[in-house]
């Protein structure tokens, strides 16, 4: 990536936590301060390499563009896209300064006005806890009482993958809490045994990611999805034609919303999520 300022970014040496939000779409938000201005909204992406900011806010900021320009992969296709050098960024999770932020140019992906990467927390535990209504930088280390560990394994990206079983077949999936839904690739279709033309498929409209481009999904409706040990029934999941040969997943916030809440802890390559409270044994 030709970031072309230095980067320093400061990670609490100690737990810190910000209020969660959610964007129309039920990706997790936080606001940030850019240059002593705001805070601004930003969803909160455990599959971005790096942080984004829509044109309209740095146009807000009065930030001019770098000369050179980066592609950037979304979900659905590439783009070019300015790059704006960012004097500081703050709020209690992080500490950026003389960063440069890519132009999110797909700024209708969501009411936001830009993602936060993981580039600040790949050596940390990403704490969304829905029940407490807050977002958490951890160090990391093994879940606490009332979460369930499910073991993964990095991605080349340095994203962390999690093993779904799907009807019985096992397929990785990257956790991806800037992605509103849960996809999976044809590929994986077909090693369930559904074909291309399967009546059970139905139009699932169309997925936009962070770079310009849509495409065209479809939704099939999975008996049994597995996380670990945690079972859920009658799972609708988007399809979409990615060209790989190989099946894969991205387990989105639609799922990952029907806990309390989940950790990622990148060192370790794990999901922790955090089960609902057991309910109280019956008066005698």
């Amino acid at each position: 990536m030709p970031l072309l300022l230095p980067v320093i970014a400061l990670h609490a040496a100690a737990p810190a936590e910000a209020p969660l939000q959610h964007d129309s779409r039920g990706r997790p938000v936080m606001t940030v301060a850019i240059n002593g201005q705001g805070p601004f909204p930003m969803v909160v992406d455990t599959a971005a390499q790096t942080s984004l900011l829509t044109r309209a806010l740095a146009d807000t900021l009065k930030l001019k563009p770098l000369p050179h320009a980066m592609q950037v992969t979304g979900a659905t296709a590439t783009a070019a896209a300015r790059l704006y050098p960012v004097e500081r960024m703050t709020n209690p999770l992080l500490d950026a300064r003389r960063i440069a932020l890519v132009e999110l140019t797909n700024s209708g992906v969501t009411e936001a006005r830009g993602i936060i990467g993981m580039e600040f927390f790949g050596n940390r535990r990403l704490l969304v806890d829905r029940s407490t209504r807050t977002i958490a930088a951890l160090p990391s280390g093994p879940a606490g009482p009332g979460f369930a560990t499910i073991a993964g394994q990095a991605t080349p990206e340095g994203f962390v993958a999690v093993p779904l079983t799907l009807d019985g077949v096992r397929i990785p999936a990257v956790i991806d809490s800037g992605a509103a839904v849960t996809v999976a690739n044809a590929t994986a279709l077909r090693l369930l045994g559904w074909s291309e033309n399967d009546p059970r498929l139905t139009d699932g409209g169309e997925i936009r990611g962070a770079s310009a481009g849509g495409q065209k999904i479809r939704s099939a409706r999975i008996g049994t999805l597995s996380i670990g040990r945690i079972a859920l029934s009658n799972v609708p999941v988007m399809i979409a034609d990615d060209g790989n040969a190989l099946p894969s997943i991205i387990l989105g916030s639609d799922l990952l919303n029907l806990f309390p809440g989940y950790a990622v802890d990148f060192p370790r390559r794990e999901l922790h999520i955090k089960l609902p409270p057991k309910p109280a044994a019956p008066a005698r």
